[in-house]
C-alpha cells in the first residue's frame, strides 16, 4: 500500500507539473495547499506566496459568488464547471474557464477543492472580435439597398439582409433552414415567385459559373419590383454544392426610364414625319379646298351632297395634318388664372351636339371653392375635348358621362370623367398615349398622345382605370400653384 501510495503521488507530481492547465488545491476555509508551476507562471505568485493563505486570485467583486458556487458542491459532492475572471499577482484580470471538483476522503465528507483554471482571455478575446466582425457584416448587408441572400447547397435559406426579408414579408418568419418551397406556406401570395426563385437557382448549379437575369416580386399594391439578379455558386473542392449567394439590385425604376425614353424616341421620329408631312400636305389641301368652295355655287341641288362629303373628308385630314404639327411646331401659349368648373362647362357646350344625337348626357359635378389653376386655357380645353369625344364614341348605346371637379388636397385638383362605355382591357392600357396606338378602326393615337404631352408640360398627371362592359374613368391631376388659395379668393371678392 504503501509502495501504492508513492506510486500515486509520483503520477499527482507529474501531472501538476505538466499540465498546461493551472491547478489550485485548498480546503474548506479557503487556505491553499498546493499550486503547480503552472499556475506560478499565469498568476504571478510563487507557491511559497499562497500556501496557507486565502485565495487571492477572486477578485472581490466575485467573492460572494464564489462562496455560493462553493457552498452548492459541497451540498451536492458535484463537479462544477463555469467561465469567469480571475486576478493575477499584478492586479490584472483575466478570462478563465473553471473547472472545480471537491475532495472527498473515506467517510465521504469533503475535505479539500480542486480549482483547474484555463486561461481564455485570448479565446475570448478572438470570440468578442469574430462577434464584432459579423455585426459589422451585418450591418453593411442591412445597408445595402439591394436583395442579398445566402443560400446553402440544398436551397435552404441561411441569411438575408432586411431587404430581401421585406421583399417577401418574412419579418416575423423562421425563414433559417427552409427552402423557398418550404416558405412558400408562410406567405401564399408569394408561392409562384418563390417557385421560379427555385427554378432560377437550378439553373445556376446547372451552368456551374455565375448567372445573370430579371425576376419579378410583386408587391401587396398590385405593384411589383424589378430586380436585376446575379447569382454566385460556390463549390467545394471535389465539385459538391456548398453555397449559393444572391444579389439583385432594384431596376424598376430604369425600367420606367428606358420605356419613357422608347416613347421619346418616338415622339423624335414622329416630329420629324410631321414637318414634312405639313408641307406634302397642307399646301394641296388649301388648293383643293378653294376649288371646291368656287365648285360650291355650279352644282345642283342633287349632287350637293357630294361636295359635302369631300369638305368633310378634307377636314378630317387636315384635323390629323394640325395633330402632327402640334407635334412638330413649338405653339405659342398663354398661361393665366382659370376657373375648371368655367372650362368644362364651356368644353360640355362644344360637344353638346354629339352628346344628344347619341343619347348622352353629361353631368357636372364641382366642389365649392374649386382654387383657379394656373393654365394655358385652349390646351386644357382640347385635352377635354378629346376625353369627351373618346367616351361618348365609347357608349354606342347612350348613357352619362359625370364629370367630378374636386380638390384632391392642398396641392392639387383631380379632374374626375365617368363613362358607361364599352371599356378598354386592362393589358392595352399601359400603351394608351403612345404614338400610333389607338382603340378606334380609323384613330392615329396622337389625340391621346398630345393629352399626355400637354398635361405632363403643366405639371400634371393623367391616369385611366377601365373595365370592360362596364365603363372607363380618367382621371386628371393639375397642380394648385404656391399659395393660389390666397389668389384665388382675392379674385373672388374683387368680382
Amino acid at each position: 500500500m504503501e509502495e501504492d501510495l508513492q506510486s500515486t503521488k509520483q503520477q499527482l507530481g507529474l501531472f501538476l507539473k505538466n499540465t498546461v492547465d493551472s491547478i489550485i488545491i485548498f480546503d474548506l476555509q479557503c487556505n491553499v495547499i498546493k499550486v503547480n508551476e503552472a499556475f506560478v507562471e499565469v498568476f504571478g505568485w510563487t507557491e511559497q506566496e499562497v500556501i496557507g493563505r486565502q485565495l487571492s486570485i477572486v477578485p472581490d467583486f466575485l467573492i460572494d459568488e464564489c462562496n455560493e458556487i462553493h457552498q452548492k458542491i459541497l451540498n451536492s459532492r458535484h463537479v462544477m464547471s463555469f467561465d469567469t475572471i480571475r486576478q493575477r499577482k499584478d492586479g490584472s484580470f483575466i478570462d478563465v474557464s473553471s473547472f472545480v471538483s471537491p475532495i472527498v476522503n473515506a467517510k465521504g465528507n469533503v475535505t479539500a477543492f480542486v480549482y483547474i483554471l484555463r486561461d481564455i482571455t485570448e479565446h475570448k478575446r478572438m470570440e468578442e472580435a469574430l462577434k464584432e466582425s459579423e455585426k459589422r457584416l451585418r450591418t453593411l448587408i442591412n445597408a445595402m439597398p439591394d436583395v442579398v441572400l445566402f443560400k446553402d447547397g440544398e436551397g435552404r435559406w441561411l441569411e438575408a439582409n432586411d431587404y430581401a426579408i421585406s421583399c417577401f414579408q418574412f419579418e416575423n418568419v423562421p425563414y433559417q433552414g427552409k427552402k423557398d418551397s418550404e416558405l412558400a406556406a408562410y406567405n401564399e401570395f408569394y408561392r409562384d415567385t418563390l417557385s421560379c426563385c427555385e427554378k432560377s437557382d437550378q439553373k445556376t448549379w446547372e451552368n456551374g459559373c455565375v448567372t445573370r437575369s430579371e425576376e419579378v416580386i410583386p408587391q401587396s399594391d398590385s405593384k411589383s419590383i424589378i430586380f436585376d439578379v446575379i447569382k454566385v455558386p460556390i463549390f467545394y473542392p471535389d465539385g459538391r454544392r456548398k453555397a449559393l449567394v444572391i444579389i439583385g439590385r432594384d431596376i424598376t425604376e430604369l425600367k420606367q426610364t428606358e420605356e419613357l425614353l422608347r416613347k421619346s424616341e418616338k415622339l423624335a421620329v414622329i416630329g420629324q414625319l410631321s414637318a414634312g408631312i405639313a408641307h406634302e400636305i397642307r399646301n394641296p389641301l388649301t388648293s383643293v379646298k378653294g376649288f371646291l368652295s368656287l365648285l360650291q355655287s355650279s352644282i345642283s341641288e342633287n349632287n350637293d351632297w357630294y361636295l359635302d362629303v369631300m369638305v368633310s373628308e378634307i377636314n378630317r385630314i387636315e384635323s390629323i395634318t394640325n395633330q402632327f404639327m402640334a407635334v412638330a411646331k413649338p405653339q405659342a401659349v398663354t398661361i393665366r388664372l382659370q376657373d375648371l368648373r368655367l372650362l368644362i362647362e364651356q368644353v360640355s357646350v362644344v360637344v353638346y351636339p354629339e352628346a344628344i344625337m347619341n343619347n348622352i348626357q353629361i353631368i357636372i359635378e364641382a366642389e365649392a371653392d374649386i382654387p383657379l389653376i394656373r393654365c394655358e386655357v385652349n390646351q386644357l380645353k382640347q385635352v377635354f375635348i378629346n376625353i369627351f369625344k373618346n367616351a361618348i364614341e365609347a357608349m354606342q348605346s347612350g348613357g352619362k358621362i359625370v364629370v367630378q371637379v374636386m380638390k384632391l388636397d392642398h396641392n392639387r385638383v383631380l379632374i374626375r370623367c365617368i363613362d358607361q362605355g364599352c371599356g378598354i382591357q386592362k393589358e392595352r392600357i399601359p400603351y394608351l398615349g403612345e404614338p400610333f396606338y389607338s382603340l378606334k378602326e380609323k384613330g392615329t393615337g396622337l389625340g391621346l398622345m398630345m393629352c399626355y404631352k400637354i398635361i405632363e408640360e403643366h405639371q400634371g398627371k393623367i391616369t385611366i382605370e377601365s373595365e370592360i362592359n362596364k365603363g372607363t374613368t380618367v382621371d386628371v391631376i393639375l397642380p394648385i400653384p404656391p399659395l393660389l388659395e390666397e389668389v384665388s379668393s382675392d379674385l373672388t371678392e374683387g368680382n
